[in-house]
């Protein structure tokens, strides 16, 4: 039996449709479910963020660790956030500053802070922290202009809970981020050819003839 022009393409650009749709969506839903967006509002973060700057931040961390770019809300500390900041130390780890130090000290070894927006202690707050386990020392990488851990110090020490993180920085280069682009990035392409290959099955089955012998998967009735 003879199969009906045009339809092995047809069968193809079905396929290649839904994939792509597939490919699309799928990365799309994850995100929207996983992952969230932030706009700095001030200038606590410069220079690693300015207003302006959009970050992507993952709900619901399993893990926060040391350097975290984090959003956090501030509540114990009676103010109304959420706000980003930098994870310093995390529970076990002794913090400290002491005036004309060139560097914070975590575990008693010089803090190495490239991302600080000019000297460490800039803010004139000297503190020692031990943080306990299950909390965080978070610290603004512009230290003359940020209202972090150091001036809470009578609220557990400026420590928070880890539930007070709300979304750690997604890395743009991570392996996750890289996936679900590289998906989204195929099924973009692979939604034209699809729909190419459905107008290419349209326009030769109106081209071509119908044929004379059975046609594979048509019914026939013979006339009364």
């Amino acid at each position: 039996m003879q199969h009906r022009p045009g339809r092995r393409r047809g069968i193809w650009a079905i396929v290649l449709l839904v994939l792509g749709v597939a490919l699309i969506g799928g990365p799309m839903a994850f995100t929207l479910s996983g992952f969230t967006a932030a706009r700095p509002s001030g200038d606590n973060m410069r220079p690693t963020l300015v207003p302006g700057d959009l970050v992507v931040l993952r709900k619901d961390p399993s893990e926060v660790r040391r350097g975290d770019v984090v959003s956090y809300d501030p509540g114990t500390w009676g103010l109304e956030g959420p706000f980003l900041g930098r994870v310093v130390a995390v529970g076990g780890d002794r913090i400290s500053y002491a005036m004309g130090d060139e560097s914070l000290t975590l575990n008693g070894q010089p803090l190495d802070e490239p991302y600080v927006n000019d000297a460490p202690g800039d803010g004139g707050v000297p503190f020692a922290v031990a943080v306990p386990q299950g909390r965080v020392f978070i610290l603004g990488d512009n230290r003359a202009n940020s209202a972090d851990s150091r001036f809470h110090l009578d609220s557990n020490e400026g420590t928070l809970p880890v539930s007070a993180v709300t979304g750690v920085e997604e890395e743009q280069e991570s392996p996750m981020s890289v996936g679900l682009g590289l998906a989204m990035f195929a099924g973009v392409c692979l939604l034209p050819v699809g729909l190419g290959l459905g107008i290419a099955a349209l326009v030769v089955r109106r081209r071509k003839p119908a044929p004379t012998g059975p046609v594979w998967g048509a019914v026939h009735v013979d006339e009364p």
